[in-house]
């Protein structure tokens, strides 16, 4: 037994005068529009500057903690250790010492990844072609290590201070 629905012209033209309406009126959302897509150029280069003193303190951490472990590596390091004894701590060190990365990539991604391409694509939307470098967009998507994180907060603050205030 099948249902059938009673649809007729009349439906149809009413569902697509409302679709029409409503796409006029602004219910849908306007291509490349962001939430930083109002900001005045001072409050964008505020808030990226902002954004890559908190991405440096992260990566200065790493750094702090990373020169920590390779302390207590070196300590251990010495002529009279076995060499049995000197490949566990060093597999010890490379352990810490990827999981203090991954832990840096991964604070990255849940605190300031988002807010950095956005701010990244609003700075290079408001910027002259010339000033603009797409050759980046890889390391802003993926950043693999440390150095990537502070490839991209080097390269925000850049562009940043490259906006005019006005």
């Amino acid at each position: 037994m099948r249902i059938r629905w009673p649809v007729n012209r009349c439906s149809y033209f009413l569902f697509l005068t409302i679709f029409v309406v409503g796409i006029s009126c602004g219910a849908a959302p306007e291509p490349d529009k962001t939430i930083y897509s109002k900001t005045s150029n001072k409050e964008l280069k505020e808030k990226t500057l902002g954004l890559v003193k908190n991405i440096r303190a992260l990566v200065d951490s790493y750094n702090k903690k990373d020169r920590e472990l390779l302390a207590e590596y070196d300590k251990k390091n010495r002529p009279e250790v076995r060499i049995d004894e000197w490949k566990a701590a060093r597999e010890q060190w490379l352990k810490e010492s990827n999981a203090l990365s991954d832990s840096s990539i991964r604070t990255y991604r849940d605190s300031y990844w988002s807010d950095a391409i956005l701010l990244r694509n609003e700075l290079s939307r408001r910027l002259p072609k010339n000033l603009q470098q797409t050759n980046l967009a890889p390391i802003f998507q993926n950043p693999t290590n440390v150095l990537g994180i502070q490839v991209i907060a080097d390269h925000l603050e850049l562009i940043a201070k490259s906006l005019p205030d006005s």
